[in-house]
């Protein structure tokens, strides 16, 4: 279920669907939370996964308050094994918000980590 709704966020994405990926990306939201609303940690892969597309919608719509928010939340999801790819994008993604906030040595760690990651993803 996540995997395949994962999927239609992302075709929502491609296609500029901002309004039809947020209503789907809650629903994920929603599926990866305790009964408390916190985040659970037991599904920090796919709260990655989930981070990553919302970190690349909010850098598209340029809406820096919610990307500075979502990447947070990503950084602080420990008990995850994600792909590199996954990662590459929440760190480039906070490398170019960091540049828009001319915090260049922020921008230039996550930068470096996200070259990283795309290397060990093989991109």
């Amino acid at each position: 279920w996540f995997k395949t709704n994962m999927k239609l966020a992302k075709l929502w994405f491609d296609k500029s669907e901002f309004n039809r990926l947020q209503k789907i990306l809650r629903e994920l939201h929603r599926s990866c939370t305790t009964d408390a609303g916190q985040d659970d940690q037991k599904k920090g892969t796919q709260l990655l996964e989930l981070y990553s597309l919302e970190i690349q919608m909010h850098t598209e719509k340029k809406d820096t308050k919610k990307l500075r928010a979502t990447y947070e939340q990503a950084m602080k999801v420990k008990s995850a094994i994600p792909h590199p790819l996954i990662m590459g994008v929440i760190h480039e993604c906070g490398g170019k918000m960091h540049m828009q906030e001319r915090d260049w040595g922020a921008a230039s760690k996550c930068l470096f980590d996200a070259f990283k990651n795309y290397d060990e993803a093989g991109n």
